[in-house]
């Protein structure tokens, strides 16, 4: 019970409502960009992606983890997290995602979820707007997480020393 509280402390709440945030902002820019005008998928989230790290960035640095003394490396090692968050969440992933979106029990909760938010979509669209979401999301996880423990982790020394 420990650990799951040090885990969802102020930080990660933080993290997530700002994060929540740049999701939304960044996924409606993505989405107008594609449906609206007929941006391809990829470059669409290469655009969004784009503003989600910046903004992040700025956010992660200057608001979620301005407390925390951190190493001369962290640029180094933000582009590696968000490299590595973006290689597994929108290219490898995407496939998998791309897959699932084609079984009968996603294409039933797709249908499901099209009947309430955009009756009138096309099928297809609206599945691949359901796989570009999900690999956001999924890029946001794997981000917050490279971000807290690697990117932005306090030095050693003064974690001992305030221990």
């Amino acid at each position: 019970m420990n650990k799951l509280k040090k885990i969802l402390d102020k930080t990660f709440w933080l993290y997530v409502g700002l994060g929540v945030l740049n999701y939304g902002v960044c996924n409606v820019i993505m989405l107008v960009l594609h449906h609206v005008f007929a941006v391809g998928e990829h470059e669409s989230l290469v655009i969004e992606f784009a503003m989600q790290t910046a903004i992040s960035f700025v956010l992660n640095r200057f608001v979620t983890f301005r407390g925390i003394p951190i190493s001369r490396v962290w640029p180094v090692k933000f582009v590696i997290s968000v490299a590595a968050s973006y290689l597994i969440a929108k290219v490898l992933l995407l496939k998998v995602f791309e897959y699932l979106m084609t079984l009968p029990f996603f294409i039933g909760i797709s249908d499901w979820l099209q009947g309430i938010v955009a009756k009138d979509a096309d099928p297809a669209k609206f599945r691949e707007s359901l796989v570009m979401l999900a690999c956001t999301f999924t890029y946001c996880v794997i981000n917050y997480i490279g971000q807290r423990y690697f990117v932005f982790k306090p030095r050693r020394e003064k974690q001992a020393a305030q221990e």
